[in-house]
C-alpha cells in the first residue's frame, strides 16, 4: 500500500490569538427556551384533573342534548324526520396502551404513622407504583428526618439518595427537594419531599444522615439549592468559578460558553471542522451543519 492511499492526519487550523472570550451578545444559540415540564406527582393534583376532565365530559355531553333537542325541535317544525338522539362517546380501550401509575391513596402504615406524628406538617401523603411518598413543609423537613430514623416503628436507616428538579412553571415553589430512604431492617422504602421557592435553603439532612453531605453539595452545583448548617456547601463536579447550574430548566443546553473557553474553539467551529475531517479519512459520514 503506498503512502498515497493511507489517512493522513487532518491540518489542524490555527487556536484564536490571544486570550479567547466568550461573546456572550454574538451567541443566539446560547438563548433559552424553558420546555413544558412534567407535572409533579401528587394525589391531589391527580384527583383535581381527574375531577375537571369528568366536569369538561358532562358539560361536553350536555351540549350534545342541547344540540339533539334544537335540531329536533326544528325537524318537528318543518315537518322532517327528527334526527337520530345522540349516543355519549365512550373512552377507547386498548389493552396494548400503557396504563399509567397513577397516584393512589395512602394505605401504608408507615404513612399514617409520620401523618399521626407531624399532624399539620404533612401536606399530602400517597403511594405509586409501589412506591410511598410523604410530603412535608420546607420547614420540618428535619424533624421529618430524625422521625423516619429514630423511631422504632419506622427505622429507615440509610439515606439512599437525594434529589432535586426545577420547576420553573409551577405556581409556589421552584424545586422539590426528595429524601429517597431505605429500612434495611424492615425492607421498605419511603420517599421523603419538599417543595421550595427560589433562593430558600433547606436544612441539611448531615446531621441525620451524613451520607447527604455529598448528595446535597451536587444538588447545589447542579440546580443551585443552599443547604442551611451544611459542613461544606461548594460545588462538587464543576470548578468552583463555573457560572449558573447545569440542571436548571432556564440553562441553556449548550452551556454559557465554559466549554468554548477551555477548548479554544473559535466561533467557526473549529474543533467541529477537526472532528468532520478526521470522520471523513475514517470512512464515517457525519451529517455537515447546515450554513448560517
Amino acid at each position: 500500500m503506498s503512502d498515497e492511499t493511507l489517512p493522513q492526519p487532518p491540518e489542524t487550523p490555527e487556536a484564536p490569538a490571544g486570550p479567547y472570550v466568550y461573546d456572550y451578545a454574538a451567541s443566539p444559540q446560547r438563548q433559552v427556551v424553558l420546555p413544558k415540564t412534567v407535572p409533579l406527582p401528587s394525589l391531589k393534583t391527580y384527583e383535581a384533573e381527574v375531577k375537571a376532565a369528568a366536569a369538561a365530559d358532562e358539560a361536553k355531553w350536555q351540549k350534545m342534548l342541547a344540540d339533539f333537542e334544537t335540531a329536533k325541535a326544528k325537524a318537528e317544525g318543518e315537518g322532517k324526520e327528527a334526527p337520530k338522539p345522540p349516543v355519549r362517546p365512550v373512552p377507547r380501550k386498548d389493552d396494548n396502551d400503557m396504563k399509567t401509575p397513577w397516584p393512589q391513596e395512602a394505605k401504608d402504615d408507615d404513612l399514617h404513622r409520620l401523618q399521626e406524628r407531624l399532624g399539620g406538617k404533612v401536606e399530602e401523603i400517597f403511594e405509586q407504583a409501589g412506591e410511598l411518598t410523604c410530603q412535608v413543609s420546607k420547614d420540618a423537613i428535619l424533624e421529618a428526618l430524625q422521625l423516619c430514623r429514630q423511631d422504632i416503628a419506622l427505622n429507615y436507616e440509610m439515606l439512599a439518595d437525594q434529589t432535586a428538579t426545577h420547576y420553573p412553571a409551577a405556581t409556589g415553589f421552584a424545586f422539590s427537594v426528595v429524601y429517597h430512604l431505605t429500612s434495611i431492617s424492615r425492607r421498605k422504602r419511603l420517599r421523603l419531599r419538599i417543595l421550595v421557592p427560589e433562593g430558600f435553603s433547606p436544612e441539611s439532612a448531615c446531621a441525620v444522615y451524613p451520607s447527604a453531605n455529598w448528595m446535597e453539595r451536587e444538588i447545589y452545583d447542579m440546580l443551585g439549592i443552599r443547604f442551611a448548617n451544611h459542613p461544606d456547601m461548594t460545588r462538587i463536579l464543576c470548578p468552583e468559578d463555573w457560572e449558573g447550574h447545569p440542571l436548571r430548566k432556564d440553562y441553556p443546553v449548550v452551556g454559557w460558553g465554559q466549554r468554548d473557553i477551555a477548548f479554544r474553539e473559535d466561533r467557526g467551529g473549529m474543533l467541529e471542522r477537526i472532528a468532520l475531517q478526521k470522520a471523513g479519512q475514517l470512512g464515517i459520514n457525519l451529517k455537515q451543519p447546515k450554513a448560517e
